[in-house]
């Protein structure tokens, strides 16, 4: 089941745009497994700020990258499409090489368990092949988990 969806198809799936949406394509490899991408080219905003003479980005956005892409493997079944995913763990987050203006961040993610609308994801990110980042992380499908508050 490999099924490559555009940025087009992506904007169709979940709720992230321009100037936060952190992926430019994904690749569906399973239900369980995705690869995706995010070029940051020289017109990336973060860029004129961070850091002038040094611009790379900060690894918060290399997280959000991670936890986006990670969300497709769950937000690309049709029963998810545009519901919202929240971050409630991150562990294990590391951080290598800088990503500069012009590198393409490659993510590869596993979805490790869902259930009731919870789900933790294992991702890791590269340039070149080079390794940059990776972590784990929880995130509940808010629309799913409401359903089990009986508050």
């Amino acid at each position: 089941m490999i099924k490559t969806l555009s940025k087009k198809e992506i904007l169709n799936i979940q709720k992230n745009r321009e100037p936060f949406l952190m992926m430019d394509e994904v690749k569906l490899i399973s239900d369980k497994e995705i690869i995706g991408k995010k070029n940051f080219d020289d017109s990336f905003w973060v860029f004129e700020c961070h850091w002038p003479g040094d611009p790379n980005v900060p690894a918060v956005f290399q997280t959000e990258a991670l936890t986006q892409i990670s969300s497709m493997i769950v937000l690309s079944n049709q029963k998810y499409h545009n519901n919202t995913f929240l971050v409630v763990m991150s562990n294990n987050l590391k951080f290598k090489r800088k990503i500069t203006p012009n590198e393409t961040l490659i993510v590869k993610s596993k979805l490790l368990y869902f259930n009731r609308g919870v789900a933790k994801f294992k991702a890791e990110g590269r340039v070149d092949d080079e390794f940059c980042c990776s972590g784990e992380f929880t995130m509940v499908l808010q629309e799913e988990i409401s359903k089990f508050n009986k508050d």
